[in-house]
């Protein structure tokens, strides 16, 4: 894949983005807490405009992630060949923190294969995004119920992560999302406005850019605590 036409896909997840953030004017995306478990106030609601975020977002992880396959010289085809080679080359991508205005989460950690069929057929499991985008798919009954804004919030960072991934496999840098910056999603690995340093992926060592040069720099850093005391 090119840079030019990962620039595309970016900014179409960008205007996904946006049209999930502009939801924030019907429905309130704050978090309470039940039975010691913090989640989304509203996360259980359904509607139209969550079920086409849902669906284009699980659309575009396809493809990306098939990308991410390809990167590594695996061609993929089935979702449980492509999360079965991701999580193979990239294990520690379940433990990728996105942040939102509301909340900080991993949405790929329950993410796992298993073989099954006497290893002729691979099983997922934590993705329950991915299960309800199949289930609105194919249009079973009462699939509208799995068209919730969690569903969808959960899609939509979990593509953020594939297409991250991407960004750093395909050019050894994050700078498109420098350039053509998001709303609702962020991470800590991201280079920011004081410093155009990157941090580390969670495949790299899981570190933000602070951290990231706090470890590789340690006597500056040591400098400037002593210099500000």
């Amino acid at each position: 894949m090119e840079q030019i036409e990962l620039i595309q896909h970016w900014n179409y997840f960008c205007s996904l983005a946006e049209r999930l953030d502009d939801t924030k004017h019907y429905i309130d995306h704050g978090l309470q807490e039940h039975d010691g478990i913090r989640e989304l106030v509203h996360g259980k609601v359904y509607s139209d405009i969550f079920k086409q975020i849902i669906v284009l977002a699980a659309s575009e992880f396809e493809i990306m992630s098939k990308a991410l396959c390809s990167a590594k010289g695996v061609k993929t085809k089935r979702i449980g060949d492509i999360s079965e080679t991701i999580l193979g080359v990239f294990p520690k991508i379940i433990d990728f923190e996105v942040s939102t205005p509301f909340w900080i989460n991993t949405p790929l950690h329950d993410w796992k294969t298993t073989r099954i069929d006497n290893g002729k057929n691979v099983k997922v499991e934590g993705l329950d995004w991915w299960f309800a985008y199949n289930s609105i798919k194919h249009d079973e009954k009462e699939s509208i119920k799995n068209a919730t804004f969690e569903n969808a919030v959960l899609a939509l960072a979990s593509l953020y992560i594939i297409e991250i991934y991407l960004m750093k496999e395909l050019f050894g840098n994050m700078s498109i999302i420098y350039t053509y910056p998001t709303v609702y999603f962020k991470c800590k690995y991201l280079p920011h406005s004081v410093s155009s340093g990157e941090g580390l992926l969670p495949d790299e060592g899981g570190l933000s850019p602070t951290e990231r040069y706090k470890k590789e720099c340690p006597e500056l850093f040591k400098k400037y605590e002593i210099e500000s005391k």
